[in-house]
């Protein structure tokens, strides 16, 4: 058979094998996270230590952006600790619902656009006049742009669906990459909330009593993630509503364009709390008061804070933050860390150059058909080498880049076609010998 006609024949072939992986590194989503890792590996290993993520593209894949991070800020807020001594001057300890009344009307008037209620709303009754002061205290909670109320969970035998006002202020399992199998699960409202009413209502859990021994950020309920109330209260300080929160198990909790929180595999936070948060305190007994209110604008000072976070500082609070400082530092933590900032773009090699160099490994790899197998196996070898160090370059110099995959399988193809096809080129002159 015609030598170049056989070689012809396998960089046709191999050149074909690389396209198949290049169609299928966009369609298959195992391939194309992998294509995913490796171009983050290669953008870390580029960067110098400088952190970045990279942000969704949908449905254009020739685009990829890269965000780096910047450090966050530490924002104030107007700490209300409802404590012991409050008892002598609120309706009941803990707080009725004129009582909340109170304190959330007082805490929006001093300017304050979030409301995060540790203690869980919940109460019994089903009279006219209990039914009167919780519409008064839905009124108050209509006031803010986002307020954010706890639920305490626990895990049952029988499973139940999860309640509609938790699914709203869920995150979806979809947003979730990782091994989902050692995520807490619950299925059960332990005792459920007295106020429901408004989107604007958000709601995260206290306690969970499935797994008592851990303390993680979120934790499962079919196919949602139940954020913790720090988690919540941060998501709601950044103006991110569920949907955008994404979470890499054993990584981090991204909160949109808002912090990066490392975590570990069951959603653990990995990171140091900041020792002094920036916050104005006023004690729930003089929350309360209406004519603490110019007092309470005076504590909260010009930058009046975006959050009002009530706490439960009585000492025999069940939550794991049971000291309200530790929540404080918690929530406060998550304010300074990194955040994604200005957006790079790289972009993925025109298709004809793409084209150009799977053709070009083809063609190599039909050239070195023939020769010694040693030589031809080194070939191979620094063939894929160059490759690589062809993208990286690419990384470094103009943000360009393509897959690995095709590169890989363009090679490979080349390789193993080369040691079966060269059995139809003609035989080697056999060197003349003297007799």
């Amino acid at each position: 058979m015609n030598p170049w006609l056989v070689r012809t024949i396998l960089a046709v072939l191999a050149l074909e094998a690389g396209i198949c992986v290049a169609f299928l590194a966009d369609a298959w989503p195992v391939l194309r996270h992998q294509e995913e890792a490796l171009f983050e590996t290669v953008l870390t290993a580029t960067r110098q230590d400088k952190d970045f993520v990279l942000d969704e593209v949908q449905p254009v894949r020739r685009v990829r952006l890269v965000r780096p991070l910047e450090e966050g800020g530490m924002q104030p807020y107007l700490h209300v600790s409802v404590r012991e001594e409050s008892a002598g001057v609120l309706e009941s300890l803990p707080p009725s619902p004129v009582d909340w009344h109170l304190l959330l009307k007082h805490m929006h008037e001093v300017g304050c656009k979030v409301a995060a209620v540790e203690q869980p709303m919940s109460w019994e009754g089903d009279d006219l006049y209990h039914l009167a002061r919780l519409a008064s205290l839905d009124s108050s909670l209509a006031l803010f742009e986002i307020a954010i109320l706890t639920v305490d969970l626990q895990r049952l035998p029988k499973n139940q669906p999860i309640p509609e006002y938790l699914r709203r202020s869920a995150i979806p399992l979809k947003n979730v990459r990782g091994e989902l199998g050692a995520l807490v699960r619950v299925n059960r409202v332990i005792h459920d909330p007295s106020a429901t009413v408004g989107s604007h209502v958000r709601f995260s859990f206290r306690i969970q009593e499935s797994v008592e021994e851990v303390t993680p950020e979120f934790v499962r309920w079919d196919d949602y993630l139940i954020p913790s109330f720090p988690l919540a209260v941060a998501m709601a300080q950044n103006n991110i509503p569920p949907d955008q929160v994404t979470v890499e198990l054993g990584r981090h909790i991204r909160l949109g364009e808002g912090p990066i929180v490392p975590i570990d595999d069951i959603g653990q936070l990995k990171m140091n709390l900041i020792e002094k948060p920036q916050r104005a305190e006023i004690p729930a007994h003089l929350a309360v008061l209406r004519s603490e209110i110019p007092q309470a604008r005076k504590v909260a000072g010009a930058n009046v804070p975006r959050c009002a976070l009530f706490t439960d500082a009585s000492p025999d609070n069940p939550s794991p933050w049971a000291d309200p400082n530790r929540l404080q530092r918690i929530v406060s933590s998550f304010d300074v860390l990194p955040h994604p900032g200005a957006v790079e773009t790289h972009q993925r090699l025109a298709l004809a150059t793409e084209l150009a160099l799977l053709a070009l490994i083809a063609v190599i790899a039909a050239l070195v058909m023939g020769i010694r197998s040693t030589i031809r196996n080194i070939s191979f070898l620094l063939l894929i080498v160059v490759a690589l160090v062809l993208i990286v370059n690419l990384f470094m110099l103009s943000h360009k880049w393509t897959l690995f995959a095709p590169i890989l399988a363009t090679a490979l193809a080349g390789w193993f076609l080369s040691s079966r096809m060269a059995r139809y080129l003609p035989p080697r002159p056999q060197s003349a010998t003297a007799d």
